[in-house]
Order: C-alpha cells, then structure tokens, then sequence
C-alpha cells in the first residue's frame, strides 16, 4: 500500500510539471489538451487502422487463448474490445472494438519503464494521458489531471478502488 501511495504521488507531482511537444506550434499538457489534433506522422499511420486488417487472424488466436504472435502482441478486454501491438513499431497500440473497428489508440514515449503514454480518438484528438510504471501496472489520468484508472495486473479499478474492467492474460 506504502508503494501505491508513493507512486501516485510522484506521479502526480510529475504529471503538472511536464509537457510534450507534438509537432508544429501545439505545446501538450494537462490544462491545454482538449481538441488537440494529432500530428500529420499519426494521421499517416492511422490510414491503415482505421478497420483492423488482421480482424479475422485477431478474433481467431483470442478465441483459442493466444495472445503472442511472430509479428504482435494481442489483448483481450472484458468489454469485448482488445488491443494489438505491432512489434515492428512497438511505440503505438491500436484498440479495437468486437467487430474490428479503430476505438482508440495510445502512443509510448520510451519502449522501456517507466514511460508516458497518449490515448487518441481515431480522429486523432487527445483523450487523455498516462504513465506505465511496468508492464502490468499503469495509471491514466484525465485533462485536468485526476487519475481515471489504475491497472494492476488484469484488473483496471477507478480512482474509488472499484474494479471497472479487466483483461485477460493467457500463457
């Protein structure tokens, strides 16, 4: 409890102070982001993400349990959405709803812990924010700076506690 405590606070101490810069005249932090439209490199890779290609192979290997692939990484929600990362561009992972179709999708800062990550619109707009502390831990965090969710392991709960969602994991 002593180590969720710490983290949260450094990393709301952390969130306020920083900012990223997007491309062009736009500086993102959390008190400017809203309407905030992504850059002309995120539009270019949303063109193929829009419908998931691989939806059929997708659907098939979460059906049988199988999350790790030669060429990505899968994830399956309790929602019904799931999520692919492409290992040949490891930055980005796209989330889909049951049918195949772009939900959102989040951009890494660093392929290495810990790391910030921005959740998109399929337009390209900013959602919101997060910090991966490891694999299995992160915390999202709206516009104004509240913690939205935390995920710990296959769990995601809200800033109460509540469990809201999980994921599931398959060896």
């Amino acid at each position: 409890m002593k180590r969720f405590i710490f983290l949260l606070l450094f990393c709301i101490c952390l969130l306020p102070a920083s900012a990223e810069f997007i491309t062009g005249e736009v500086e993102y932090n959390a008190e400017n982001n809203s309407g905030v439209q992504a850059d002309v490199p995120i539009k270019t890779k949303l063109y193929n993400r829009y419908i998931d290609s691989d939806f059929n192979e997708n659907s098939a290997y979460l059906y049988k349990g199988i999350t790790e692939l030669k060429d990505r990484k899968l994830a399956k929600f309790s929602d019904g959405s799931y999520g692919v990362l492409y290992y040949d561009d490891p930055m980005y992972t796209w989330y889909y709803n049951g049918n195949g179709r772009l939900i959102n999708f989040f951009r890494k800062d660093s392929q290495d812990y810990p790391c910030s990550v921005i959740k998109y619109k399929p337009d390209g707009t900013i959602v919101n924010t997060g910090y991966r502390v490891s694999e299995n831990e992160s915390f999202i965090y709206s516009a104004d700076g509240k913690m939205i969710a935390h995920w710990l392991g296959e769990n995601c709960y809200d800033s109460k506690n509540n469990l809201i969602m999980k994921r599931k994991f398959y060896n």
